[in-house]
Parts: C-alpha cells; sequence; structure tokens
C-alpha cells in the first residue's frame, strides 16, 4: 500500500515537473526577414529575436523560434499553436485574435519603395500610376491603408522577399513594395545595382512595429506583466540598443 503511494506521489511529481517545464516556454511564430530575424546555422539570430529573447529572459521565460511564412505565423497565432509574434504592424483585423502589448516597441522610419527592374520604361510616380500595374506583395502582410484596402489593384501574393525579387526580375510582376532593408539582404549587392531600380513613388510615414500575444496563448491573462517590463526597458533603453544593427 504504502509502495503504491510513493509511486503515485513519484509519478505526479514527475507528470508535474514536465508541465511547470513547458509552462515556461513562449513558442514565437518567427518568418525570416533580415536584419530582424534570420537563420545562421540553424539558430536564429536577428535584431527582434535578440529583443523578444531579453524580454522572455526577464519574465524568467523560455523561448522557442517556430519557422514560418509570414501567413502561416498568423495562421498559427489565430489558432492558438504559437504563442507570440514580434515586429507586427497593429491591425483592427489581426486585433480578432491577437493582444498587444501596450504601446509598441519601436517605430520603423524607413519609406515603403517601389522596386522595378533596371530596363523598365515604366513611370510610378503616383498612386495612380500602379492602377494597371502587376504588384507584388507578401501573402497577409500589411502596408498602408489606402493600398491595402485598394482590391482595384493587380496584387500578386508571394511566400517571401526571395520570390518578390525573382518575381520581378522574371517579368512576372511589375513591381513590388518593401523598405530597402528588408530587400536588400535577400540580393546580391551587384544585382541590386545593377538589375533593379527605385520608382520615384514613395510612401514615407513612420510604422510603430508591436509585440503581441495569442489571444489563446495561456500568457495573455500575464499581458500586463508583459507590458509592463517592455515598458522598464524601453525607459532602461536597453531595447534601443538592441535596435542597432552591427
Amino acid at each position: 500500500m504504502i509502495k503504491s503511494i510513493i509511486i503515485i506521489l513519484f509519478s505526479y511529481l514527475m507528470a508535474y515537473s514536465a508541465y511547470a517545464e513547458q509552462s515556461d516556454m513562449l513558442y514565437v511564430a518567427t518568418y525570416n526577414e533580415p536584419p530582424y530575424s534570420y537563420l545562421v546555422d540553424n539558430k536564429y539570430t536577428g535584431i527582434h529575436i535578440n529583443i523578444i529573447t531579453l524580454l522572455a529572459k526577464k519574465l524568467d521565460k523560455r523561448v522557442t523560434f517556430i519557422q514560418c511564412p509570414f501567413a502561416r505565423c498568423l495562421s498559427l497565432l489565430e489558432n492558438g499553436q504559437a504563442d507570440a509574434i514580434i515586429g507586427i504592424r497593429k491591425t483592427e483585423e489581426r486585433s480578432q485574435f491577437l493582444a498587444y502589448l501596450d504601446g509598441p516597441f519601436s517605430t520603423q522610419n524607413f519609406p515603403l519603395q517601389f522596386y522595378i527592374r533596371q530596363d523598365s520604361e515604366l513611370d510610378i510616380s503616383n498612386y495612380c500610376d500602379l492602377s494597371s500595374l502587376r504588384i507584388g506583395t507578401l501573402r497577409a502582410a500589411t502596408y498602408f491603408d489606402k493600398f491595402d484596402h485598394d482590391t482595384s489593384l493587380n496584387k500578386v501574393e508571394v511566400v517571401n522577399h526571395n520570390q518578390l525579387i525573382q518575381m520581378l526580375l522574371k517579368d512576372r510582376i511589375d513591381t513590388f513594395l518593401e523598405r530597402e532593408e528588408s530587400v536588400k539582404p535577400w540580393i546580391d549587392h551587384v544585382d541590386y545595382q545593377q538589375k533593379i531600380k527605385l520608382a520615384n513613388y514613395l510612401y514615407n510615414k513612420s510604422v510603430d512595429s508591436y509585440i503581441a500575444l495569442s489571444k489563446k496563448s495561456p500568457f495573455v491573462k500575464d499581458i500586463a506583466q508583459f507590458s509592463q517590463m517592455q515598458k522598464q526597458l524601453l525607459d532602461s533603453d536597453e531595447i534601443q540598443a538592441l535596435t542597432v544593427n552591427k
């Protein structure tokens, strides 16, 4: 009898230990976007990786990064298969399944620019010039409200930045829009200089970047604690120090 009780207690303690070990694990949906997040020797690195890792450490959490195309990342969050994402724009649609930390952790000041082939004679000088073009976009990504909600435009969705570049070079799209810092890591420097160029039209407005939790994550109940720690790290300039692309 006593032996049976000991076995039951031991089994309970082992199960509790396994649960406790998992309960501090933050699963972060992560997509490749240098210099913010990218794989080096099968390990994620980059500005956003450093920030979310620091935040988790301060909250006594561990982090596991789930690699996924951006659209798939959002699906994982919506279904509760991932806990968090970093570097996301706040929209009404996403707020249906995401809980955002109070305030952005950074603001992107780089303009959205339209890329065309170097040999193209297209003149994109204003928004109206986009009307007849095949425009490459990242699936599930948002850019700016007018563009995002314009159903008259011919938008061609792809999975990643590399596909945008390759489709442009192969004349399968006429242009795509992105921030220069997110394009350069995906293309050889010589090709960047010789094969593509920037159109005259650009959208130059700063965009806030947020950390968000899935509303189905067990951590969402602790979002106030997450927000408070983010504020402390911003106030101490620890996050700002990590945003410098070294």
